[in-house]
């Protein structure tokens, strides 16, 4: 069995970095402990189920009724046709360009 021997120096720093960590886990602590959690319509100030689903009644009243009301748009000119698929086709080469990483870097999630 081998024992390492530390010096005075070696002690100190070892202690002084135990005792920040302790102060640290007491900060942390009394931080949790002062924080409440809100949810969301606690943050927003309203009932979210009850005006979310007033909002979405009234966009799906207003997709039905609107082109009934509403008269024919006329085409868009050509060239603003082609703006999807110049989308699509920068969004697949993004896709299918190869990764910037080098090769040895393993990539995973635990």
């Amino acid at each position: 069995m081998m024992v390492l021997n530390t010096s005075f120096d070696q002690q100190r720093l070892f202690d002084e970095s135990a005792a920040d960590q302790e102060r640290f886990a007491t900060k942390l602590s009394m931080a949790r402990n002062t924080c409440k959690k809100k949810t969301l319509p606690a943050m927003i100030g309203w009932d979210f189920r009850l005006k979310a689903l007033a909002v979405m009644v009234l966009l799906t009243a207003s997709l039905l009724f609107l082109p009934l009301v509403l008269p024919p748009l006329p085409p868009p000119p050509p060239l603003l046709l082609f703006i999807p698929v110049l989308i699509m086709s920068v969004l697949l080469i993004v896709a299918c360009a190869p990764s910037k990483l080098p090769s040895d870097v393993v990539v995973h999630s635990v």
